[in-house]
């Protein structure tokens, strides 16, 4: 993205993250750097009846184009799974598509995330 555009982006995250600030089911995490919003990631605790314990989810993960590859990511990731285990999470897991360069460079695969062969992901646009 360009800056302008992760300017507005950003802005957006703000607004979100006001939002969700009273609730319980998600969280959103930010990292700074000399009081600059460098990146954040929103991880959602969905129950899992069958299992027996929650799951948590990474819905994103975003770090602006000029502070990435400085560790952000890889934080941001690791105070999701911290959040995860407190929370009495079985997994955690997110979604990368293959064309990301996130994906190309085998960002979650340096992190230990495994990623599965045995699932089919789908979903059904709604708007």
């Amino acid at each position: 993205m360009k800056n302008v555009e992760e300017e507005i982006y950003l802005k957006s995250v703000k607004e979100m993250i006001r939002w969700s600030i009273e609730r319980d089911d998600h969280l959103i995490l930010i990292s700074e750097e000399g009081g600059e919003l460098t990146g954040y990631t929103s991880v959602h605790f969905l129950p899992y009846l069958f299992m027996g314990k929650p799951e948590g989810y990474v819905g994103e993960l975003f770090v602006k184009t000029v502070w990435r590859g400085k560790g952000f990511g890889s934080e941001l990731l690791r105070r999701a799974i911290n959040e995860a285990r407190e929370r009495g999470c079985c997994r955690i897991r997110l979604i990368n598509i293959r064309d990301r360069e996130s994906y190309r460079r085998g960002f979650y695969a340096k992190q230990g995330w495994q990623e599965r062969t045995d699932a089919a992901d789908f979903m059904m646009k709604l708007d």
